[in-house]
This record gives structure tokens, sequence and C-alpha cells, in this order.
């Protein structure tokens, strides 16, 4: 009789099957969450994250003068073609592509200006700025001698 009775009365702390396998959904849900942050967490430590890059003063810089060495390459080069005495008076043709041209005193060449022409070649003057100190590009005189680029 003990027995029928154990079996005809559910105990009090007796689950149904319904209230068992929402228990069992939970555990699952529970270790399916624990193993997708672990799987996140193992993919996050195995890509490196980027540095991160931020410019500075040395590279800006940099930047700039390259941007002006492209520039000044890019530009059509004038070249001392000839230079030559007549009358006593010395004169210098300048070439740039097929055209040739006469070079005289005053004239201005890419921010040059032709101080004088002599046997030397042209003598050339440009003012030194700042800018020209900083980026330590020529400045103030220089002599263009047969065959040279400006």
């Amino acid at each position: 009789m003990a027995c029928a009775a154990l079996l005809a009365c559910p105990a009090a702390g007796a689950q149904t099957l319904g209230e068992l396998a929402a228990v069992q959904r939970a555990k699952q849900q529970a270790e399916l969450l624990k193993s997708q942050k672990d799987l996140a967490d193992a993919q996050a430590a195995a890509t490196p994250k980027p540095e991160r890059l931020e410019p500075t003063k040395v590279e800006a810089e940099e930047t700039k003068a390259a941007t002006r060495r492209a520039a000044l390459a890019a530009r059509p080069k004038i070249v001392l073609h000839a230079l030559y005495a007549r009358n006593g008076v010395w004169v210098a043709e300048l070439a740039s592509g097929q055209g040739l041209a006469l070079a005289l005193v005053g004239m201005q060449v890419y921010g040059n200006r032709i101080s004088a022409i002599d046997q030397r070649g042209l003598v050339l003057f440009k003012p030194c700025t700042a800018q020209d100190a900083s980026e330590k590009s020529r400045c103030g005189q220089r002599i263009l001698v047969l065959g040279e680029a400006v």
C-alpha cells in the first residue's frame, strides 16, 4: 500500500516532464551562449588589432617635400642650350622641349631671376625665404652652366 500511495500521489518536490524540459532547455541555452562568447573572445585574441597610425609632424613634412619634388620633376625642363659672345656681349639660348629662346637679363625662370650672362653661364638669383631655409632648397646666387637644367 505504501508503494501505491507513493505512485498515486506526486511528491511535493517532484517536477513534471514539462518543467524538466524547460530546465534542460535553459541549461542548453546557457551553455550555447557561453560557448559563443568563448568563440568570440578567441577570435578577437587571434586577429591582430590595427594600430592607430596618427600622422606625425615629420611625416606631414616628408609628404609635402615628396609632393614638391614630384611637381618639380613634372614641370618642363629648361636647359641652357648655347652660350656665345656676339659683339662683346654674351648671349644665352634656352631650350624647352623643341623650342629655343634667348635669355635676357631680368628674365624670370621658375622663380630664379637672371641677373647676368657671362662666359661661365647664366647667373641666377633666387631670394631666400624662411620656407627655402627650412626645406633646404636652393636659393641665393648660382651659376647655370651649359647643358644644365633649371
